[in-house]
């Protein structure tokens, strides 16, 4: 059985859980799916502890009552005693996030300044391009992309109960998009920082990164 299929599988039987259960297995789900255990060998896992559960709850039972009142530490043990990602499928997972912003970024673009030329009687010279910007975004991106997955996993088994969690979350999403446009936007008003790219170009680029993304989407095994 496939990943594709794993996780399929495991949406189907989790519509069989009481809203109860369902909670508890979510806050779980969350937690585990962002480590650095390798997505198979995970949703076999995961598959494993619904089925336990399940079973459980025709007796009456809660995941509480199977694994224990304290579920992260639980799910810390079964992590513990499961294989790990390298540390450059590690790496790969934030790169195939940046990589994907970036591709969406640069065909935004690529794509406004083709309907200009199109349908507009703008004179467009190209789509700026910034070399230093766009290295400054992928930083920037990389750190924020770190902390989102860190706080996620940190807050997955408090975040449906807290606020102030969840505003932290937002924020850790937000502004490093935020500083990112910003960054862009700074280096392409700057005569010596950019260079005007064709239509062909860009999309070039755009698909050079959506290449990168997908290569590093397969290598992380996320």
């Amino acid at each position: 059985m496939t990943e594709k299929e794993m996780v399929q599988l495991n949406n189907k039987k989790r519509k069989l859980l009481t809203p109860e259960n369902e909670v508890a297995y979510g806050d779980m789900l969350i937690y585990l799916r962002l480590t650095s255990v390798p997505q198979k060998q995970m949703e076999e896992l995961l598959l494993e502890i619904l089925d336990h559960l399940l079973e459980a709850q025709e007796d009456g039972k809660t995941a509480h009552d199977i694994f224990g009142e304290d579920l992260k530490a639980y799910c810390d043990e079964l992590i513990n005693s499961s294989e790990h990602q390298n540390s450059f499928q590690q790496a790969a997972i934030i790169g195939f996030a940046v990589s994907l912003l970036l591709a969406v970024q640069i065909g935004y673009d690529t794509f406004t300044t083709l309907m200009q030329k199109l349908f507009s009687n703008t004179n467009t010279s190209g789509i700026p391009f910034s070399i230093p910007g766009t290295i400054l975004s992928a930083i920037v991106l990389t750190i924020g992309a770190f902390i989102t997955f860190s706080l996620f996993r940190r807050f997955s088994f408090t975040i449906l109960v807290s606020w102030k969690q969840k505003a932290l979350l937002l924020l850790s999403v937000f502004i490093p998009f935020v500083l990112s446009v910003i960054a862009n936007v700074f280096f392409k008003t700057q005569p010596y920082l950019f260079y005007n790219l064709s239509i062909l170009q860009g999309a070039l680029i755009t698909l050079s990164f959506y290449i990168l993304y997908k290569f590093l989407y397969r290598t992380s095994k996320f």
